[in-house]
């Protein structure tokens, strides 16, 4: 039978491994040291044969802005700023969208023969409003369209709609439809109201107009 190994045996072991590992580490570092030096040497032939001055010169330091020891306030009102769905808004948009009939499960998946274009409104840095808009070649759906409570009747919603309406026509559309439970949309960018049965018939099959409660208000807008 193998004999256990002696404790000054061990500790040798021990010792040879602890000096194994920090030859190892220094070997690292003098790795590290070679590329970094070799590195400089480079930069340095480099700027010599441009006739470029070596170190180059540090940039010049911005002065601290002088204040008044009181927190200063961007000037001028907040801006709206409209942008694409990103991950991090996720959280705000699904609260936005449950105000909707759009199933909030079905934000980040693709409609069937179309695609979906998902956007945010920031004011002042906050999501405040979102828009979900399908299309589909020539048509398109806005199937949803959100703003905080609390900043309604401030015309957020209306640039909304306004940004999305650009959008669709930059990208080819030629008729956008909405559904709503009411009719502010007539009033705000010229929607129209419409009965279902008066919609060309590629249009009332379209996600968003086919499955909407019976009793929404269904709207057409064409480019003029």
């Amino acid at each position: 039978m193998d004999q256990a190994p002696q404790p000054d045996a061990t500790a040798e072991i021990a010792h040879e491994e602890r000096r194994a590992d920090v030859q190892r580490r220094m070997d690292e570092v003098a790795s590290v040291l070679a590329e970094t030096l070799l590195g400089m040497w480079r930069a340095k032939h480099r700027a010599e044969r441009r006739g470029e001055p070596w170190p180059p010169p540090e940039p010049p330091k911005p002065e601290p802005p002088r204040t008044s020891g009181l927190i200063e306030k961007p000037k001028g009102s907040p801006r709206r700023v409209f942008r694409e769905l990103e991950a991090r808004d996720e959280l705000v948009a699904n609260m936005l969208l449950e105000m909707t009939w759009f199933p909030t499960s079905e934000l980040w998946l693709e409609p069937a023969g179309g695609k979906r274009t998902r956007v945010v409104l920031e004011h002042g840095r906050v999501v405040i409003g979102v828009a979900v808009l399908d299309e589909y070649g020539d048509a398109a759906v806005l199937r949803a369209l959100a703003v905080r409570a609390t900043c309604r009747r401030k015309k957020h919603g209306r640039a909304l709609v306004e940004y999305i309406v650009r959008h669709a026509y930059g990208v080819g559309v030629g008729r956008m439809y909405a559904v709503s439970a009411t009719q502010w949309f007539v009033e705000a960018v010229g929607f129209e109201l419409r009965k279902r049965t008066m919609l060309p018939e590629d249009g009332r099959r379209l996600p968003g107009i086919i499955d909407a409660p019976s009793n929404a208000f269904v709207f057409e807008l064409r480019p003029t």
